[in-house]
């Protein structure tokens, strides 16, 4: 029986009934004093406990989703994803008005010291909005390449990565392993050398509120704060391209929303944006609160489908990831690739067996960054 088939949840179910009454049956049976009797009753009740407790956490995998199956619990989905295309079918520079910002150099721990002109550099940037007021924690991923004699004249593509909601930007770093599968990539030379920028999808000075990074009628301006005080603030840190050609942004879950919704409502600053099991439908809940003024209108402008079927496209490039067993928005990822029609240009990658969590993303990792390389121009020689 698959993981999440019902199946074998009403089996459990069964099974976990079934002891529950053994146990309330026996249970005057092994009211002696003795050990035997003592480990007798321990046996029935941790048997009963323990199928009670797998039942809990199969429903709560069911209904998040968050392994897809054995495979994928077990880690053994080791399958190679494949971009498919989903074909269906020039923005004035910014000026750069951010100040540079300070920067902490951050190892993570590691016993050896990293050489940056191999092993690239990651440095901690607290970025204060000159425009919205908004301030967030980064962690800057500096390519090898950043720091290598050939290079020194290049600026080099964006990238920004988002966690999901409430993730922390740590997590891209030390759990979905960002920086070093991107070095690794840029090191063989599959993926082109670009700065990558980790972050969470709401500004850490409106945490613990889940903004869907939306400018908020009367409150947070959270969509101008990603699209022009944090792009303004890097470039006038790094050696990064100004044009929209070399800026891109991926996410996963809720980042993964917040990074097509950026390209597409900013097309002028990003050209690319890659949604690792993102939605495309805004959301609504005690942990947004009403983030649309209770207006409909604002509240569509910020659904990706609706932008689709009444708004002309962006000329923009847009890779999905998604799970077609797996993934609980999945209906929502396949009506945007099919809605979706020039100048816009989008591909995808489907995991089979793959869940809500990371280690799918980790899967997809690869070629999700090998995609954004090929669609993001540097500036220089």
């Amino acid at each position: 029986m698959g993981l999440t088939s019902g199946g074998l949840l009403g089996f459990l179910i069964v099974i976990t009934v079934g002891l529950i009454a053994v146990t309330i049956w026996w249970w005057p049976k092994f009211a002696g004093s003795g050990i035997v009797a003592m480990l007798e009753r321990l046996g029935l009740f941790v048997g009963a406990q323990l199928t009670l407790l797998l039942v809990l956490l199969l429903a709560v995998n069911n209904y998040f989703l968050f392994y897809a199956s054995w495979s994928d619990l077990l880690g053994t989905n080791h399958q190679p994803v494949q971009i498919q295309s989903n074909n269906n079918a020039t923005a004035a520079k910014s000026q750069g008005a951010g100040r540079p910002l300070a920067r902490q150099t951050t190892s993570f721990g590691q016993k050896k010291k990293p050489d940056p002109a191999r092993d690239g550099q990651i440095e901690q940037v607290d970025i204060q909005g000159a425009r919205t007021g908004l301030t967030t924690q980064a962690y800057v991923f500096l390519p090898p390449q950043y720091f290598q004699k050939p290079y020194a004249k290049r600026h080099f593509p964006v990238m920004y990565d988002f966690t999901g909601f409430p993730g922390l930007a740590v997590q891209l770093v030390t759990r979905l392993k960002v920086p070093d599968v991107a070095t690794k990539e840029m090191n063989d030379g599959t993926v082109q050398p670009m700065v990558i920028v980790m972050m969470r999808p709401s500004p850490n000075s409106v945490m613990p509120k889940d903004t869907e990074c939306t400018n908020v009628p009367g409150g947070p301006q959270v969509l101008s704060f990603y699209t022009q005080d944090v792009a303004e603030s890097l470039m006038a840190t790094y050696r990064v391209a100004s044009s929209y050609h070399g800026w891109g942004a991926m996410g996963d879950s809720t980042g993964g929303y917040c990074a097509v919704k950026l390209a597409m409502e900013a097309s002028n600053r990003f050209t690319a944006a890659v949604s690792m099991a993102g939605y495309f439908y805004p959301r609504q809940d005690w942990q947004t609160g009403d983030l649309y003024g209770g207006s409909k209108k604002v509240k569509l402008d910020n659904s990706l489908i609706w932008r689709l079927q009444h708004l002309p496209p962006p000329p923009i490039s847009v890779l999905v990831t998604s799970s077609p067993d797996g993934e609980t928005d999945f209906g929502e990822a396949r009506k945007f690739l099919q809605l979706a029609r020039a100048p816009m240009a989008t591909d995808k990658i489907l995991v089979h067996g793959g869940g809500h969590n990371p280690r799918t993303w980790r899967l997809e990792l690869p070629g999700a960054l090998q995609w954004m390389s090929r669609h993001l121009q540097h500036e220089g020689p």
